[in-house]
């Protein structure tokens, strides 16, 4: 992978193959540009293999779709669900959340439906129609009808295929120790092998971006938001849709897996099973069969939040040939995300 003959005709390094960096191989490919794709361990083995992967606009507050990449993500994701050949799992089967009072659900109904976004308000009747596997539903629920979710690593893997199918190299099994630079100058990264140039390299690499970025004398505001995913067998479909209360956030990855979400509070042990034991308890009692479903895991994963929330998409102010990708939530934004870099590119 070192390129022996200079920098000048080196492809860009994309350092980072979760869902962030795979889009972002995918769109610098399909629009002509050399990529090579460096990534630690396996395709989306860090956080977006432990995603909860919610595609729609009901997972978050209105307000946060005043930044352009969250306006436009929906469309740019359509976009990739016709582009895409390799399936990723993806299940739009609607999403019914609500809150723990009913003023805070018919406030979050409203402040969506204000920006146009097609979420709807239900009664508990339209509740048990389209979730008829709960035992208790609320007088009300806010319902998004186009949300969905996917196969994280599907996902991921998707978009690399299509990466490479416009002529682009991944690589797994390989870290990035370091920047290797020239000065002020970032010409690739510094493998356990040696260097592996590039005319530009772009961390994608989530929580791990700060650490690479200071070998390049360059800050970057990442933290590191931990999240638990947890898996249950079911002994079939339990539920239809993504089902989001104040007790538990659920949905079916496949007909006998159940995927649930939790943040990790402050103090938290390091005993997943703390986490994951009142979310199975939920299942259980609220959920028709729900006593037949078993913890298969529960793992904790760190989610990069970018200083002030929104996207950090853009070259470093601080170092020439150095461009900087994260962004939460990854998998919705992917599509925009890829976008927006391929622009920044040509």
């Amino acid at each position: 992978m070192t390129h022996p003959n200079g920098r000048n005709d080196s492809p860009i390094l994309v350092i980072g193959a979760g869902v962030v960096g795979a889009s972002i191989a995918y769109h610098l490919a399909r629009v002509g540009l050399r990529v090579t794709v460096l990534e630690r361990g396996s395709v989306a083995g860090g956080v977006t293999g432990n995603s909860f992967a919610w595609v729609g606009l009901s997972k978050s507050a209105a307000e946060t779709y005043s930044d352009p990449c969250r306006h436009g993500a929906a469309p740019e994701f359509d976009r990739l669900e016709r582009e895409l050949v390799e399936p990723f799992g993806l299940r739009r089967r609607g999403a019914i959340t609500w809150e723990t009072t009913e003023a805070e659900t018919r406030k979050f109904v409203d402040a969506h439906r204000a920006l146009g976004h097609p979420v709807e308000l239900i009664g508990e009747d339209e509740v048990f129609a389209r979730e008829p596997g709960l035992r208790t539903a609320p007088a009300v629920a806010a319902y998004a009808p186009d949300d969905g979710g996917v196969d994280p690593v599907a996902f991921a893997r998707s978009l690399l295929r299509g990466a490479e199918a416009y002529g682009a190299t991944v690589h797994s099994d390989v870290s990035a120790l370091s920047m290797y630079t020239e000065g002020k100058r970032v010409c690739g990264v510094v493998t356990a092998d040696g260097p592996v140039y590039g005319s530009t390299t772009i961390l994608s690499a989530g929580t791990a971006i700060p650490g690479l970025a200071a070998s390049a004398g360059v800050d970057v505001a990442v933290g590191a938001s931990p999240c638990c995913l947890i898996r249950f067998s079911t002994p079939h479909r339990l539920v239809s849709g993504i089902l989001s209360t104040p007790d538990f956030e659920i949905r079916q990855l496949d007909d006998t897996t159940l995927i649930a979400a939790e943040d990790v509070p402050f103090g938290f042990s390091g005993d997943t099973h703390e986490l994951a034991e009142p979310t199975l308890q939920a299942v259980r009692s609220q959920l028709v069969g729900g006593e037949h479903v078993e913890l298969i895991e529960a793992v904790v994963a760190d989610r990069p939040i970018p200083r002030g929330g929104r996207p950090l998409l853009g070259f470093a102010e601080d170092a020439s040939g150095l461009y900087l990708a994260a962004a939460h939530p990854a998998i919705i934004l992917a599509g925009a995300i890829g976008a927006h870099v391929a622009g920044d590119f040509i």
